[in-house]
């Protein structure tokens, strides 16, 4: 009976073991995981090759540019400057991203936004996002993703990435918002 007793007591101890190793173990892709800098509104955020300040976030019924195109919808609009840090060879703002929850959108490229805007080494350009959401995700938590790929895609692996947590429940909607033109920084 105590022989018994013992191998139980190993099984279960080899059992947790296991369990814990399972849960330390990085996932396949942590090696070539982007490295994530937290931004806050207002606060100059740095990567290797990206500066970004998120000057304003809000949400709106309706986003219109100074083209005069307009879409009716639950908007997103993110107002930031931008600069690539250290060279302007392929530095574009190609990744741009809303994830909330399991979910992931993409910056519009719909009207005149920020999106693939081609930045300038040293000198902050400046511009709206517009991000069109469904209405079910308004009151949830989200954090907002930019970065400058390389390589001409869309992938940030082995390169900085800048994150803003947002609260979506905390923004007022507005009934209609302009984008801001893209242009220089003030």
């Amino acid at each position: 009976m105590r022989k018994h007793v013992l191998v139980w007591a190993a099984t279960a101890a080899l059992l947790a073991c296991a369990w814990g190793v399972s849960k330390l173990t990085p996932s396949d892709d942590a090696a070539s995981a982007p490295f994530p800098e937290i931004a806050s509104i207002d606060e100059p955020a740095s990567t290797r090759n990206l500066t970004v300040t998120v000057t304003d976030v809000r949400l709106a019924d309706r986003v219109t540019d100074a083209k005069d195109w307009s879409a009716d919808g639950t908007w997103l609009v993110v107002d930031l400057a931008a600069a690539s840090r250290v060279t302007q060879d392929l530095s574009t703002l190609r990744l741009a991203e809303l994830t909330v929850g399991d979910r992931t959108f993409s910056a519009t490229d719909r009207g005149t936004t920020f999106f693939k805007q081609a930045l300038v080494t040293g000198v902050p350009r400046s511009g709206s996002l517009a991000f069109e959401l469904p209405d079910d995700v308004t009151d949830d938590q989200a954090v907002l993703r930019l970065g400058i790929p390389g390589g001409g895609s869309a992938d940030v692996q082995l390169d900085g990435v800048i994150d803003l947590p947002l609260d979506l429940a905390e923004l007022t909607t507005e009934p209609e918002v302009l984008l801001a033109e893209n242009g220089w920084a003030r």
